[in-house]
């Protein structure tokens, strides 16, 4: 039971809903945010930023156990469902409104890439603790997740200012 616990308030458990989307959606975005046409000609600096923020919030919320059940972690699970239903609702604009003023706007165009950070401090108020015996303070969530959308945001802007 104990095991089971352990593995329903793991930390990674919100992403999976969010990796699941990106899997099955990224193909139908316009082709300028598509996998290929991204990361080109986007400094090295700003891809190897975005990857190590991305990377460590990631592995640190491997390790992390989540509570729903305290005031923060009742307003982190308020916080990530707004975030995953703006994330979802900015990759629908783009996907079936391409042409609209608002996909051609560089607010539109970008975000997804900004609207990651709602969801991500949603997990970082539902962190509670490292599953082993470490202090855990919820600034090892948002700081990388903040660095992160900032690389993020870059990325998609220099991509926006190419495209339009």
């Amino acid at each position: 039971m104990n095991l089971l616990r352990n593995i329903i308030s793991n930390g990674f458990i919100p992403v999976i809903p969010i990796l699941i989307w990106n899997l099955l959606f990224t193909s139908k975005l316009p082709p300028a945010l598509g996998s290929e046409s991204f990361n080109r000609g986007v400094p090295f600096f700003i891809l190897l930023g975005e990857n190590i923020f991305r990377s460590i919030f990631f592995l640190f919320i491997l390790f992390i156990k989540l509570e729903s059940k305290t005031a923060s972690g009742r307003m982190g699970v308020r916080i990530y469902s707004i975030g995953i239903f703006l994330y979802f609702l900015s990759w629908l604009l783009l996907m079936y409104f391409p042409n609209s003023s608002w996909s051609n706007s560089i607010i539109g165009f970008s975000a997804p890439a900004v609207t990651p950070f709602v969801w991500m401090l949603g997990i970082s108020l539902m962190a509670e603790s490292f599953y082993f015996k470490l202090p855990f303070l919820k600034w090892y969530l948002i700081i990388p997740s903040l660095l992160f959308i900032l690389f993020h945001t870059a990325h998609t802007v220099l991509v926006y200012q190419r495209t339009y």
